[in-house]
């Protein structure tokens, strides 16, 4: 189709507004109610411009072409009415620029300079509105809105939480929360960004420094397996802001409140800040040199006397694929092969059958191709809101989409179907014909199941995968995952398991996985980048573990009362922003980033010190460069998006219904050491739920009125305090987290005896 812009010719496509194709040609149209990824209002009026034929000017955001229609964007005509906006929506701002965290980067300052007059008609009292204390990740300065609603519909369209809307007519029309603190969305720190005046604002951020005073540097969500893009700002070498980087092919223009906020946690009062070494019970700060030859000294020791099967080596996916590599390359090169990154787990009885990596099976852009999806153990919601996005997107489509949990969740997108069952229920209903026939889905069906990190943490984690693995041939179903942490996919790539080498070769001499090194109490621990209290399936396990061995080194960037109470060695090791880094996401995409702050002299790279115990054993010596080439150079080949393949165990699935079933909640602001340590989301409704919830059921039976009582192997406390939640399958009770209390509540799923 032919239109003309300024009396030049253009292309444009059938059903295009002025402002898509103006915007791809790159020729400017001022706006502020406008953005691409929602729907279109005009009510803010900017981008109107002058079309042949038409008296009045238009909105280019909402006039849609038609042939040979002629458009002038910078006529006298487009100009005055753009002005006369202009002065319309400067009547009751406060022009305060001068103190307000937008400035330097405020859509309305910058289309001012060229559009705004140089004095007001309006010589009225201008008019005030209160700010209510909405999150505490955003503030408010609501006299600065000029109802461009943007706020409003990212809630409305985008993250489908309706938590703003528009309030009253007229010049008492206002922006408000229904209730105090009412934002709680996982997603709510987009609508700073959308904001285009600075009426919302980075409550974490405010008043810390100038737009023109940051830096912007490139990096990768460190938090979960999507692998987000982001720009982070620093001023003074510290992290001060992260904002999004758009890319259409994985977060698009949005991240999560988890990745927007999290960074605060590096800045936490127990970071570790000196290398120490315990003596005469006490750790002692001592050289980088004299820790990195008593790690290595320690090390032989233990192989001399006790042997290498001795020695536990864990890591956290958390790891860039640089550590990770290292990792495994060092202890499996001095013939150590108990390597493991999967500590939440308990049950391995898949883990000869898994595929070279796990995989969402799809590309996320590709992800409303499907007519359903099935979402097995995963909460998107909370524990991948960016995801959400794109499945909410979805349903608007032509997608369906079924929930198969172990608790009632609330999705922030509409579910076709929503089945609440325990571990064992789940087992039988996908293995009874009738049961499965409840969903409703053919083989013609294009189908994709995907199966998230809480089924990890359950003792038949084995029989739920045969299980729906069969069950997704018998509908030509495809496979995928969501895991734990953002980097779970390299640590299976890379080798850091006790059966597979780099790249799925399979270990000649496999070693104990992660619960097994836990359980059998070793003679030594090697622990890089976890807490003993929070990333392991039984925390207390790990303590009398810790508690018993000879020798524990642990490579941390936080310190614990575990690890001050039981590390033998202790270096400290940067996180995420304080060194070059690589992720491997979900999709299989690799994502490299440059460091973004320097870190304290006395802290080091994770894998400059793993590269240093290389050096000194003779298996190898590595540059950044050298070190990143080798990771690519040996999954080059690897097909990164390969669906999931599962050869049936044969096992039936467990009869234990007799007994209360133990589920530890997946906090999201408590997934990691960073994100747990971050005070602006430990601060959210989200982190402050600390209830217990049991299910009627429980109550029934053996009555409450005086609490419960747990008698366990490794736990026994009592309850006073906890929630009826109908919600539930029968005879569960759900753990906020790994502590309740300040105490460890040991194994995150799992049997238990009560009593009232």
């Amino acid at each position: 189709m032919k239109v003309f812009i300024n009396n030049k010719e253009y292309e444009a496509v059938q059903n295009e507004t002025i402002i898509e194709l103006t915007d791809r040609l790159g020729i400017h149209v001022p706006r502020f109610c406008y953005h691409k990824h929602l729907s279109v209002v005009a009510s803010c009026r900017m981008c109107l411009v002058d079309i042949e034929g038409i008296n009045h000017a238009q909105p280019a955001c909402s006039t849609v072409l038609t042939e040979n229609m002629k458009i002038f964007t910078t006529s006298k005509k487009t100009k005055s009415a753009q002005k006369s906006t202009m002065e319309f929506l400067l009547i009751n701002h406060p022009l305060d620029c001068p103190i307000c965290d937008q400035g330097g980067e405020c859509e309305l300052q910058d289309i001012s300079l060229e559009y705004g007059k140089d004095h007001s008609q309006y010589m009225q009292f201008k008019r005030v509105v209160v700010d209510k204390d909405i999150s505490p990740l955003i503030s408010t300065d609501m006299t600065r809105c000029i109802h461009c609603s943007r706020c409003v519909r990212f809630g409305e369209e985008v993250s489908a939480n309706k938590e703003l809307g528009l309030l009253d007519r007229g010049e008492h029309m206002v922006i408000d929360a229904f209730i105090e603190s009412g934002v709680s969305s996982e997603l709510s720190g987009n609508m700073i960004d959308l904001c285009p005046v600075g009426a919302l604002n980075n409550k974490p951020y405010r008043y810390k420094a100038r737009t023109w005073d940051l830096s912007q540097y490139e990096a990768i969500s460190p938090h979960d397996c999507i692998g987000s893009n982001i720009y982070y700002h620093t001023y003074n070498n510290k992290i001060i802001r992260a904002v999004p980087m758009e890319n259409s092919n994985i977060n698009q223009t949005w991240i999560s409140d988890r990745d927007r906020f999290g960074y605060e946690g590096i800045y936490s009062n127990d970071r570790v800040l000196k290398p120490m070494i315990r003596e005469n019970g006490k750790l002692v700060e001592c050289e980088i040199q004299t820790v990195v030859e008593s790690i290595n000294k320690n090390i032989h020791s233990t192989i001399k006397n006790k042997g290498t099967k001795e020695i536990g080596c864990l890591i956290t996916p958390q790891s860039t694929s640089e550590e990770l590599y290292l990792f495994q390359k060092l202890f499996k090169g001095l013939d150590i092969n108990n390597i493991d990154h999967r500590t939440n787990e308990c049950d391995f009885g898949y883990q000869d059958n898994f595929p070279i990596m796990p995989s969402l099976g799809c590309d996320l852009k590709d992800i409303d191709n499907y007519n359903n999806i099935i979402l097995v153990g995963v909460n998107i919601k909370s524990e991948f809101p960016v995801l959400s996005i794109r499945l909410n997107a979805a349903t608007k489509i032509k997608t369906k989409i079924f929930s198969l949990n172990f608790d009632s969740l609330n999705e922030n997108f509409p579910l076709h179907k929503k089945i609440v069952l325990s571990p064992d229920e789940l087992i039988k209903f996908l293995n009874t014909k009738n049961n499965k026939s409840k969903l409703n889905i053919g083989k013609d069906d294009t189908t994709l199941i995907i199966l998230g990190p809480g089924i990890s943490q359950f003792n038949n984690q084995s029989e739920i995968l045969f299980s729906i693995k069969k069950y997704s041939d018998s509908i030509n179903a495809k496979f995928g995952f969501l895991t734990d942490h953002c980097n779970s996919t390299s640590a299976w790539l890379l080798g850091a398991l006790p059966h597979r080498n780099v790249v799925g070769m399979k270990n000649k001499t496999p070693g104990l996985n992660a619960y097994d090194m836990i359980e059998k109490r070793l003679s030594s621990y090697i622990f890089f980048n976890l807490e003993p209290e929070n990333d392991f399936w039984n925390n207390i396990s790990v303590i009398e573990s810790l508690k018993l061995s000879k020798s524990n080194i642990f490579f941390s960037s936080f310190i614990t009362p575990a690890i001050e109470k039981y590390a033998d060695i202790l270096i400290p090791i940067t996180t995420f922003a304080e060194t070059d880094g690589s992720f491997i996401n979900i999709e299989g995409i690799f994502q490299s980033y440059k460091k973004i702050v320097k870190p304290s002299k006395s802290i080091f790279t994770g894998w400059d010190i793993l590269n240093e115990l290389l050096k000194i054993n003779d298996l190898g010596n590595y540059s950044m460069n050298s070190l990143r080439k080798e990771i690519q150079e040996n999954i080059i080949d690897i097909n990164l998006k390969s669906n999931f393949s599962l050869r049936d165990n044969n096992k039936k699935p467990k009869e234990n219904l007799s007994k209360v079933f133990k589920l530890t909640k997946r906090e999201t602001y408590y997934s990691d050491p960073i994100v747990r340590r971050s005070p602006s989301l430990q601060a959210t409704m989200q982190a402050k739920s600390s209830h217990i919830f049991i299910s009627p059921d429980i109550v029934k039976n053996i009555g409450a009125d005086n609490g419960i009582e747990i008698i366990n192997d490794s736990i026994n406390h009592k309850i006073n305090s906890f929630e009826i939640k109908s919600s539930l399958p029968i005879n569960t009770i759900v753990y906020p987290s790994s502590t309740y209390n300040g105490k460890l509540v040991g194994p995150k799923s799992g049997y238990i005896n009560i009593k009232s």
